[in-house]
């Protein structure tokens, strides 16, 4: 037997953040690029940006270090701010 508790941040009846963004956030950290995390949540890049960018424009902070494209392309990392929250979201 197991016991699970889902928790959740809601701004005005509105889902901010739960699994789904938590693993996004994971995973762009795993893959150092949140277009290859997207991908492999079978996402589209637009949708993970929109709720990543909802996100930080609530929690009032960013989440994520974005580099844009070039000869080595571009990528992104997560803050420290982030790091923290994922971390207390975890508990």
């Amino acid at each position: 037997m197991k016991i699970k508790i889902k928790i959740w941040i809601e701004e005005e009846e509105q889902n901010i953040f739960g699994e789904g963004p938590r693993e996004l956030l994971i995973r762009t950290e795993k893959y150092g690029s949140l277009s290859k995390a997207a991908s492999s949540m079978k996402m589209s890049y637009s949708k993970a940006w929109n709720l990543i960018n909802r996100i930080e424009t609530v929690l009032g902070y960013k989440l994520l270090e974005k580099r844009t494209g070039g000869v080595s392309g571009g990528g992104s990392t997560l803050t420290d701010a982030a790091r923290k929250f994922i971390e207390k979201y975890s508990y």
